[in-house]
C-alpha cells in the first residue's frame, strides 16, 4: 500500500498535560497524541488514517525542583478557609486537585493512504484552535502546501529530506519487551519500576511511562448524558514504557490503536 503523510512541524504547545495517569508524570501521553492525530487527520478530510509518529524536541515542566525532585506547579481555586469556602456544594471536594503541566515542542506526522484527498487549508484553519494534551498550540511550522520548500503533504521518497530537515529530535519507542518480570518481581508494575529507577546503569537512556491505552471496567450501556448518544463505559488508562531514541539513528516510528481483547485498547507499532 502506497501513502502520503501530513507533517505537523515543530508545534508548541503551552501547559500541556504532563500526567498521563494519575501516578505517573512525564511527557503528554501517547494517547493524547493519538486523539490530536485522529482530530488532523478528520480536519484533513481524511476518511481515517495509517498511523502516526511522533518526534519530541523539547519539554520544560511547570514545577519547582527541591532536592533533584519536581514540585509541579498547583492550580487552586479557594482556599479552605471555612465551611463555605470549597470550590464545589459538596463539602467532600476540596479546591486543590493533583495536577502537573508542561510547555512541549513536538513534531507529528500521520500517515494517509494515497488516495485520500486532502485539503491542507482546512489543516491549517484546524491548528488555530488546536490543542494537544490539553495545551494551546502558539507556534508551528506547518505551511499548507504540497510542492516546493516546506511543504506539509509528501509522498514516501520526500519523508526522508523531512526527518533530515528536521535537525534534532526524538523518536518515541515501545519497549512492552522491558516490562517482563524477572526472578522475584511479581508482575509488570515491578517491571517498570525497575526500569525507570534513576539508580539503574544498564545504559538503556531515556526510558518513560505513559498511557498506552485503556481497559474498559464496566460494562457499556445507554447513560444519560452520554456524548452523541453512544454507549458508555469507564475506563482506566493502561500504562506501559516508551524510549525516546535519537530520531537520526531510529527514524520515524508510526503507532495505531489495536484491540488485543474485548475492552482492551492499546497503542502499539505498525510497519
Amino acid at each position: 500500500m502506497s501513502y502520503q503523510y501530513l507533517l505537523l512541524p515543530r508545534m508548541r504547545a503551552l501547559s500541556a498535560n504532563a500526567q498521563p495517569a494519575w501516578w505517573v508524570i512525564g511527557p503528554p501521553a501517547m494517547t493524547a497524541y493519538a486523539g490530536f492525530a485522529h482530530h488532523m487527520a478528520l480536519a484533513a478530510g481524511a476518511q481515517r488514517h495509517e498511523g502516526f509518529a511522533v518526534v519530541h524536541h523539547d519539554i520544560e515542566f511547570l514545577g519547582e525542583e527541591h532536592r533533584g525532585r519536581l514540585m509541579p506547579h498547583q492550580f487552586r481555586a479557594a482556599s479552605y478557609i471555612d465551611e463555605n469556602d470549597y470550590a464545589s456544594k459538596n463539602k467532600y471536594v476540596l479546591s486543590s486537585q493533583p495536577t502537573a503541566r508542561c510547555h512541549v515542542r513536538t513534531s507529528v506526522v500521520i500517515r494517509l493512504a494515497d488516495d485520500e484527498l486532502v485539503d491542507l487549508i482546512q489543516v491549517s484553519g484546524a491548528l488555530r484552535g488546536a490543542r494537544l494534551a490539553g495545551g494551546q498550540i502558539v507556534e508551528h511550522e506547518f505551511l499548507p502546501r504540497s510542492d516546493g520548500p516546506g511543504a506539509c503533504l509528501l509522498q514516501g521518497h520526500q519523508l526522508e529530506q523531512f526527518a533530515r530537515n528536521l535537525r534534532s529530535g526524538f523518536s518515541i519507542v515501545d519497549r512492552q519487551d522491558l516490562m517482563q518480570p524477572v526472578s522475584g518481581e511479581r508482575d509488570p508494575l515491578d517491571a517498570l519500576l525497575r526500569a525507570t529507577d534513576p539508580n539503574r546503569d544498564d545504559g538503556i537512556g531515556w526510558l518513560c511511562p505513559t498511557a498506552l491505552g485503556y481497559r474498559e471496567i464496566t460494562e457499556r450501556r445507554l447513560r444519560p448524558g452520554s456524548r452523541g448518544g453512544l454507549p458508555h463505559a469507564f475506563a482506566e488508562p493502561l500504562v506501559g514504557l516508551v524510549q525516546f531514541v535519537p530520531l537520526r539513528t531510529e527514524g520515524l516510528r508510526y503507532w495505531a490503536f489495536t484491540r488485543p481483547a474485548p475492552g482492551v485498547t492499546v497503542l502499539t507499532h505498525v510497519d
